[in-house]
């Protein structure tokens, strides 16, 4: 499994490439977005972490690892019960790290008895008061008869952009750009999964096919300028996603937070396409 790596490869027939710019270059470790490929390219998640909750890069990255090990279907009881399973593990190992924290707040780390400075309280606050939230977007592939399948399935507004060329054939679950907002829907780490929150998508991957996971503050920018009735310009834009290296993905992220053409927030892609046959 991959949870972070940028090009991650061919396998299974299919080239996946994952593009990552964080909101704050200069500080990585505060990314909230999380990624999770499995060995062996047919499962890849997406989850982006809320940026108004505790924690939410660790939960998010909890769930999309999880997603791609433990392989739950995609019908509404298997994956209310995974994300009980999840919420399980949260718990688990928060109260571990809580445990933890206490410890090295009565002995430093000479061993001598130390307290926690005055300084540090709000973050027991700030714990207390919080939970670990963040989106959900899951896809698995499947080969079929000529080419390959998927099934996506959704929570929130982490989108799969779904190319046939350079034209948009689908995007899940948002459609259009009005539809993004300030207050998405999230899975929580404090609360079950009520099934009828779970959006599910089926598709089929030609070999002209590209499909990209995408985090909201992208997809918002590309539904913008690359919907059907956005004009003769709308391909260039998919032509870009298609074709971008590393280097290039930041330039455009880069540039368009400069014109403020797109929210400064952690910036994700998963880009999966059919390998060429020779």
């Amino acid at each position: 499994m991959s949870e972070a790596g940028v090009g991650v490869g061919a396998g299974t027939g299919v080239d996946v490439h994952v593009y990552r710019v964080p909101a704050t270059p200069e500080c990585p470790e505060e990314w909230r977005d999380a990624v999770a490929v499995s060995g062996d390219r047919r499962a890849f998640a997406l989850c982006d972490g809320a940026s108004s909750a505790f924690r939410a890069g660790p939960w998010a990255r909890l769930l999309a690892r999880e997603y791609v090990t433990e392989g739950p279907d995609h019908s509404p009881e298997s994956l209310v019960h995974w994300v009980d399973r999840c919420r399980e593990k949260w718990s688990e190992r928060e109260a571990e790290r809580r445990k933890g924290n206490a410890a090295a707040a009565v002995m430093g780390a000479d061993g001598q008895e130390t307290h926690r400075r005055p300084a540090d309280f709000w973050l027991e606050d700030a714990e207390a008061r919080g939970v670990a939230k963040a989106t959900f977007l899951g896809m698995r592939l499947r080969p079929a008869p000529e080419g390959w399948s998927f099934e996506a399935v959704a929570v929130g507004d982490s989108c799969l952009l779904h190319l046939r060329g350079d034209a948009l054939l689908r995007a899940f679950p948002l459609g259009d750009a009005a539809l993004f907002g300030s207050h998405p829907d999230l899975l929580s780490a404090a609360e079950p999964l009520a099934a009828d929150r779970i959006h599910h998508y089926r598709g089929r991957l030609d070999a002209q096919d590209t499909v990209l996971l995408v985090s909201d503050a992208l997809a918002e920018t590309l539904l913008t300028h690359g919907h059907t009735g956005a004009g003769p310009g709308a391909a260039a834009w998919w032509q870009v996603v298609r074709q971008v290296d590393e280097p290039a993905f930041e330039r455009l992220v880069t540039e368009l937070r400069a014109a403020r053409a797109i929210e400064r927030d952690d910036t994700t892609m998963i880009r999966i396409r059919p390998r060429p046959e020779h």
